[in-house]
């Protein structure tokens, strides 16, 4: 199974899609967050958290 992929955040983004957001230990914070190829991911509220794209 393939691996994916996280984001973190002011990273840029590589593909337009919607994204989640979970925090270090993998708790969902976000699950609509929209995101375009070339800009940033927004903020975290959290130390640590993370965004990946939903399938």
């Amino acid at each position: 199974m393939a691996q994916t992929k996280k984001y973190k955040p002011g990273e840029n983004c590589e593909k337009t899609a919607k994204y989640a957001e979970y925090t270090e230990s993998g708790k969902l914070v976000n699950e609509d967050i929209d995101v375009d190829e070339g800009h940033r991911f927004p903020p975290a509220q959290q130390k640590g958290s993370y965004f990946i794209e939903q399938k």
